[in-house]
């Protein structure tokens, strides 16, 4: 039970100085002292510095021996590069686990999923966010891999927590809700070329969510990239 605790607060923290760090309420080249921020979560110094190395890893902040810990620069074309990886590295992972795939557990996320429709979004959206987690969470156990499962892993708390941003909106969880339901009825026909497809435009509607989560958190300042990116969805 401790572990799950540690681990629930581990991603909220994450996910938290992410979100600061999007809007700009911590800077690049800013400090981040453990103590401080200990204190400002009240938990152990000992779960700060496992949530530092979770934002090191993702090169969220940079961790120079002797000196500290300091915020680093994240952008919309590191939004744009991350959901390319993930793009990629997930259909790999489809293709291999789509014609395997138990039906028992397929058959509880469209319950589920079906249950959740037309209820509001406010009573729904933490629902919707655990599953997810646990569908996408379900693609990569089952595709056979460890190595790519291993990669996945390692962008996946960062993935999530930009994911999270995007259900503070109501028309996103909605949107979700519908491409999930998509994705698993095509995984339970074993219809690959529609579960490719739907996972695709399902992976690029949601970084185009974490790119406009991004504009609002940072005031409507864009990169030339990231318009580009929203005219061509409009087209």
């Amino acid at each position: 039970m401790k572990n799950t605790r540690e681990d629930h607060h581990k991603s909220r923290i994450y996910g938290d100085v992410l979100k600061r760090i999007l809007r700009g309420d911590l800077k690049p080249g800013e400090r981040l002292v453990e103590t401080q921020l200990a204190e400002h979560y009240a938990v152990s110094r000992t779960i700060i510095r496992e949530v530092l190395f979770m934002l090191t890893r993702d090169e969220l902040v940079d961790r120079r021996h002797n000196h500290g810990t300091y915020v680093v620069s994240f952008t919309p074309d590191d939004v744009e590069d991350l959901y390319e990886i993930r793009k990629n590295l997930e259909l790999l992972a489809l293709r291999t686990a789509v014609p395997t795939m138990p039906l028992e557990p397929l058959f509880d996320f469209e319950r589920r999923l079906r249950a959740l429709d037309g209820k509001p979004v406010a009573q729904t959206s933490a629902q919707h966010a655990e599953i997810d987690l646990a569908l996408h969470g379900f693609i990569f156990a089952n595709c056979r891999n460890r190595r790519l499962v291993s990669y996945l892993e390692n962008i996946s708390q960062l993935i999530h927590s930009l994911r999270l941003l995007g259900y503070e909106l109501e028309h996103v969880v909605r949107q979700t809700g519908e491409q999930h339901l998509g994705l698993v009825q095509a995984f339970i026909r074993r219809d690959l070329p529609m579960a490719e497809r739907l996972l695709a435009e399902h992976i690029d509607t949601s970084k185009r969510n974490a790119l406009e989560m991004l504009l609002v958190q940072r005031g409507g300042r864009a990169s030339a990239r990231l318009s580009v990116v929203k005219d061509t969805a409009a087209g």
